[in-house]
């Protein structure tokens, strides 16, 4: 299939964040959970679905697609086998480096175990990141009652995903079980797994989108993501009528999705967005926060914002995205290390001579600066080849030590 990439502002008119947002769908359940995403939003991003089976393709319905790998699959899907993905993705690489070429943030959404999804997500998230999106990825992993060649390629994915994404959702369908009715059927079931994962996406575009009473915005999730270590939990709630906020906030801390609650109690970091309709009031926001706060760790970072949707009156949802650690970005190599000016002389000080400075012994001067002691090897004695000709090889005695032909410095850290 030919594909001529058209990416507007999203599907239902001009985007309302200064930023360019894409979901990717990937693999028949990833672009299943990615057309779950365009009924709940109206106007939301641009979604792109990208699959190795053009007709499940078709059937998602959404306006850009890319089929992939043709020439290996002719349209006819992986057949479950991940390394077939991966190469069908690969096979397409210039388009998918076309699809996200200047977006600012980029979604890749997938259901793992199968082969286009555990295959080609990846390749996907490579190659946002090698553009410069900040690339989030929303993983489901099989039920405990799939084969264990599903979980398998399920984990090896989810391996990859994390190391070429800036951050990983992993969403296991096993908790699905706690969310679902016993007597649930398989496609409601699935329905629910696709509804968990578009909330998430959704979460975060009302996040950067809506009006913020207490705003929440892209370097703040850039901040939370690039520091998460690479693996991030979500979480979300809803409440309605008078007691929204209590309603929101107890279901979400019993949320499977979060542990119960268990997740926010350990995270280093979270970045938490209450979204309400033009009713939502500052004791909705002041019972939500005081909520959380009895759980999370006192020194945990929160970033925390209150946007409102004219659609949600009398309605309250809250979103969770939980950093377990928070890794402090390094500097790069070569970037300058900004250090304190130092303080201006007094008058006071001018007036008292500079203190001589202190006599070094020679000898231990290296060890008081570097902390460590010099090994000096001052004598080059040959033991029992003093008297023998010596061993030459290009220039060099090979009868002296290596580390003394080539002056190497032992350090010792000993005292």
């Amino acid at each position: 299939m030919s594909t001529t990439f058209n990416l507007g502002d999203g599907e239902g008119g001009p985007a309302a964040a200064p930023y360019r947002l894409l979901v990717v769908g990937v693999g028949g359940g990833g672009c299943r959970a990615a057309r779950h995403v365009v009924t709940l939003l109206d106007h939301g991003p641009t979604v792109v679905a990208v699959d190795s089976d053009d007709q499940a393709l078709r059937e998602t319905g959404l306006p850009v697609q890319l089929s992939i790998g043709r020439a290996l699959t002719r349209g006819f899907g992986a057949g479950g086998d991940a390394a077939i993905g991966k190469i069908a993705a690969e096979d397409e690489e210039n388009k998918l480096r076309t699809l996200v070429e200047g977006m600012d943030l980029v979604f890749v959404i997938t259901t793992l175990g199968g082969g286009t999804g555990s295959g080609a997500a990846p390749v996907v998230a490579r190659i946002a990141h090698e553009q410069g999106a900040l690339t989030i990825c929303f993983a489901s992993t099989p039920f405990d009652f799939e084969a264990n060649r599903d979980k398998d390629a399920a984990q090896e994915a989810l391996r990859q995903l994390r190391m070429h994404s800036d951050a990983t959702i992993c969403m296991p369908n096993q908790r699905l079980l706690e969310i679902v009715p016993d007597q649930a059927t398989l496609k409601s079931t699935f329905d629910a797994s696709d509804h968990m994962i578009s909330m998430a996406v959704i979460g975060i575009w009302k996040l950067l989108t809506e009006v913020g009473l207490i705003r929440l915005n892209f370097s703040d999730l850039k901040n939370l993501v690039e520091n998460s270590g690479g693996a991030c939990s979500f979480g979300y709630a809803e409440g309605a009528g008078p007691d929204k906020a209590k309603q929101a906030t107890q279901a979400l801390l019993a949320s499977p999705l979060l542990d119960h609650g268990n997740v926010i109690a350990q995270a280093d970091a979270f970045l938490l967005n209450i979204l309400g309709g033009p009713d939502l009031a500052l004791l909705d926001v002041q019972q939500v926060m005081s909520n959380i706060q009895k759980v999370a760790r006192r020194d945990a970072k929160v970033f925390m914002g209150a946007t409102v949707d004219n659609d949600w009156q009398g309605r309250l949802m809250v979103t969770v995205l939980a950093a377990e650690h928070w890794v402090a970005a390094k500097p790069l190599s070569g970037q300058p290390v900004s250090v304190p000016p130092a303080a201006a002389p007094t008058a006071e000080d001018a007036t008292v001579p500079p203190a001589a400075p202190e006599k070094k012994d020679p000898a231990t001067a290296a060890t008081t600066e570097l902390g460590q002691k010099e090994l000096v090897f001052e004598k080059r004695d040959r033991g029992r080849f003093d008297k023998v000709e010596p061993t030459l090889y290009g220039g060099e005695d090979l009868d002296i030590p290596t580390f003394l032909r080539r002056n190497v410095k032992i350090l010792s850290d000993r005292g």
